[in-house]
């Protein structure tokens, strides 16, 4: 009853006005240990707010070196130096944003929207883009799927991405931001100025998926599933009525759909030994040397102790879960399918789908079972009505 009368109010109230565009608070470089950034206006001037006063001013054509100091931060640009124990942050007065690079990491330089916030952590320097939600999307669809894909998958990416972020801003929590830059969360290099991906935004601006009780749903996404995608409870533990396996074959034939390692026979079976204790017995090598799943298992073969495939892969960073092992003299292959967790939307199968004419609704519906697609502002107007 909740969910129609929602849709009701899409249908006669598709957009309701926000006061002012939903910003998120993004971690930049968290997969290394910055110690010294220079960060430039992206066009315009932008303030220099020292531990929250504002102190200067940042030329177009200046740029501003942070840098790790004794009891803080140091800041310097060509007309003025700063000294910071708390906080720096880079606030563009115009509406444009910020380029910036890591100068001790070979890193390219990087346009970002918004504002950023420079603090002092236990390593080096914690970097948080305060980003319009929009604008990170843009930048997450050009890093996860590139510049060349067709417009429906561009669409269906930005409804995907947007509805992930808001669904998974507490994950870094007590980090002190919301998301990160990196497959933790989803990969943000910075704003994009591809068109056919603004416009796939502004097609579907504010769309997002929810399930039956209309809470914003794990819209999980991974590179291919070979095939068939698995449950979530298979992965991680919880079921979610719309996370359930189904057959793929539009991925079959993508550049990610197979894969194959080559172990020798002694360093299989050590690795088993030592990572669980396996000491086969003679009936028991046939299953761990030929093992051929008929779909995707949670474990290897039918052995005790139990071996998860999950573990197998984290350990041994194999593309998936979803493999054979064929042994040949002293060769062990593992033979897979898939690259990913498998779980949800597989980009690869989507991406042909998107070419062979599907739309991006139809697409969505077809890896989320049950879902909907609503405006989030109109659920944020259903939702303050019924606080």
């Amino acid at each position: 009853m909740l969910l129609r009368i929602l849709l009701l109010l899409i249908v006669s109230v598709p957009h309701f006005a926000i006061a002012q565009e939903r910003m998120v608070q993004i971690g930049l470089l968290r997969d290394r240990t910055v110690k010294k950034v220079v960060v430039m206006g992206d066009g315009g001037k932008c303030d220099i707010h020292i531990d929250g006063v504002k102190k200067g001013e940042l030329k177009a054509s200046d740029g501003l070196r942070i840098e790790t100091a004794e009891n803080g931060m140091s800041a310097r640009s060509l007309s003025a130096s700063y000294r910071a124990r708390r906080s720096i942050e880079i606030i563009p007065q115009d509406e444009g944003g910020f380029r910036m690079k890591a100068t001790d990491h070979p890193v390219e330089e990087r346009p970002y929207s918004g504002s950023l916030k420079v603090q002092r952590s236990k390593t080096g320097l914690l970097l948080v883009d305060r980003v319009p939600l929009e604008d990170y999307i843009g930048g997450v669809i050009q890093a996860e799927a590139g510049k060349r894909q067709h417009f429906e998958y561009y669409k269906l990416q930005a409804v995907s991405c947007r509805t992930y972020a808001l669904s998974n801003l507490r994950k870094h929590q007590g980090d002190g931001f919301q998301l990160c830059d990196g497959v933790h969360c989803q990969v943000y290099h910075g704003i994009t100025e591809h068109d056919t991906i603004l416009q796939a935004i502004d097609a579907t601006r504010g769309l997002v998926l929810v399930d039956a009780d209309i809470r914003l749903i794990h819209s999980t996404f991974h590179s291919n599933c070979g095939g068939e995608t698995v449950n979530a409870e298979e992965v991680w533990s919880k079921s979610e009525p719309y996370l359930r396996a189904i057959t793929d074959t539009f991925c079959l034939a993508a550049p990610h759909s197979s894969w194959s390692r080559s172990l020798t026979r002694a360093e299989w079976l050590g690795y088993l030994k030592k990572k669980f204790s396996l000491l086969p017995q003679p009936d028991q090598l046939e299953a761990l040397l030929n093992y051929e799943p008929s779909c995707r298992d949670l474990y290897l073969g039918n052995t005790w102790p139990l071996v998860p495939l999950k573990q197998v892969r984290e350990d041994l960073k194999l593309n998936s879960t979803f493999f054979s092992v064929r042994t040949k003299g002293d060769e062990v292959l593992l033979e897979g399918r898939g690259f990913g967790h498998g779980v949800g939307l597989c980009q690869e199968g989507s991406m042909r789908m998107a070419r062979s004419g599907r739309s991006y609704i139809d697409i969505l519906h077809h890896y989320y079972s049950n879902v909907h697609l609503v405006d989030l502002s109109t659920l944020d107007f259903f939702r303050d009505r019924n606080d």
